[in-house]
């Protein structure tokens, strides 16, 4: 596995999912600008278990975090068309916003 790290903010609400009976896997759509590049690279990273449970708890579209995990490459056809799909998966995650004050 190749180990992966990415540090932006969420483009949309964290999606979760319950999978088997008591595990659940969230999704994140994290965006972070390169130097050099006008659009910024757009990555999905999964999370698992209490993790998932924190992101879908505490996460809304445009939070920022840092993400490190195994990065999952897949190959496969659609419509005779070869494409790839590329996402960090088994994350762990920080939170990089800094709590509101009340």
């Amino acid at each position: 596995m190749i180990k992966t790290q990415i540090q932006g903010n969420l483009v949309k609400d964290p999606e979760t999912k319950a999978v088997g009976d008591d595990k659940k896997v969230c999704t994140l759509t994290v965006a972070s600008n390169r130097p050099g590049k006008e659009a910024p690279d757009v990555l999905r990273v999964e999370v698992w278990g209490k993790v998932a449970e924190n992101c879908e708890k505490y996460l809304k579209k445009g939070a920022g975090i840092f993400a490190a995990g195994d990065l999952d490459i897949d190959l496969y056809e659609k419509n005779d068309e070869k494409r790839v799909a590329v996402k960090l998966i088994n994350a762990q995650v920080e939170f990089t916003d800094r709590a509101p004050k009340s």
